[in-house]
C-alpha cells in the first residue's frame, strides 16, 4: 500500500498550477483562486519544495487560456527523495464573472499520475474568490480518488494582500487521512513578467519551504 504522504504529494502539487489576471491567487499559494488566464495568455511556474518527511520535489507547471473562461494546465513533478515522477493535467473554468469588489466562482477537474505504476488519481475542486479593499480571500472544497483507495475530501482557505511591490499570503489546507498544512508566502516581480516567490510552513511536525519563479506570456 502506498504511504499517505506519497498519495498526498501529487494532489497538493496540482492545487497550485494556475494563476489569475484579476484575482491575486497563484504561485506561491497552494490554495487556488476562481479565475483563469485571458484567452491567448499563459504562464510557466517552476519551483522547489521541501515537503513533509523531508521529501524534496522539483516542479514545472505551464498554463494557458484556451477559450473564454477556460484554462488548461499541466505539471511535471520530480520527487528526488523517492525517485518518482508525477505528471498532471487539469482544466479550469471560471463560472461567474470576476469582480474587483465581490466574489466569483470557478471549478477545476484533472488527474495526476506517478510513474511508479500506481495509476491515476482524478480530482475535482470547487473554487470561490472574494476581493475586497483589505485583500483577497480564497476557498477550495474538493475531492480526489487515489488508485485502489477511497474518495478523499480536500479543502483550503487562503488570504492575501498587497504591500507595495510585495504580495503576502497566509493559507491553511489539507485532505482526509493527512495532516493539514499551515503556510505563509511572499511574492514580488523581479523584472517585467517574471515573478520570484517563496513560502514557509508546517505540517506533520515538519518545517516546510519552497522557492519558485513564474514567467508570464
Amino acid at each position: 500500500m502506498q504511504p499517505t504522504s506519497s498519495i498526498a504529494a501529487p494532489i497538493i502539487l496540482t492545487l497550485a498550477l494556475v494563476s489569475s489576471s484579476l484575482c491575486l491567487a497563484g504561485r506561491p499559494l497552494a490554495v487556488d483562486d476562481a479565475n483563469v488566464n485571458e484567452v491567448g495568455a499563459g504562464h510557466v511556474e517552476a519551483w522547489y519544495a521541501r515537503q513533509p518527511g523531508g521529501v524534496n520535489v522539483w516542479t514545472v507547471a505551464p498554463a494557458y487560456g484556451l477559450t473564454e473562461g477556460m484554462e488548461i494546465a499541466a505539471s511535471w513533478a520530480r520527487d528526488a527523495s523517492n525517485q518518482v515522477n508525477t505528471t498532471a493535467l487539469q482544466a479550469k473554468f471560471r463560472l461567474t464573472p470576476s469582480q474587483k469588489d465581490g466574489c466569483n466562482v470557478g471549478a477545476a477537474i484533472g488527474a495526476s499520475r506517478p510513474n511508479d505504476g500506481s495509476g491515476n488519481t482524478p480530482y475535482i475542486n470547487g473554487l470561490l474568490s472574494c476581493n475586497m479593499d483589505a485583500g483577497s480571500l480564497h476557498l477550495n472544497l474538493g475531492a480526489n480518488r487515489p488508485p485502489d483507495g477511497p474518495t478523499l475530501n480536500t479543502w483550503g482557505l487562503a488570504f492575501e494582500r498587497e504591500f507595495g511591490a510585495m504580495t503576502a499570503h497566509v493559507e491553511y489546507f489539507g485532505q482526509e487521512q493527512a495532516s493539514p498544512t499551515f503556510q505563509l508566502g511572499l511574492r514580488t516581480e523581479l523584472v517585467k513578467n517574471v515573478q520570484i516567490d517563496g513560502t514557509v510552513g508546517h505540517a506533520s511536525g515538519d518545517a516546510l519551504f519552497s522557492l519558485g519563479l513564474k514567467f508570464q506570456f
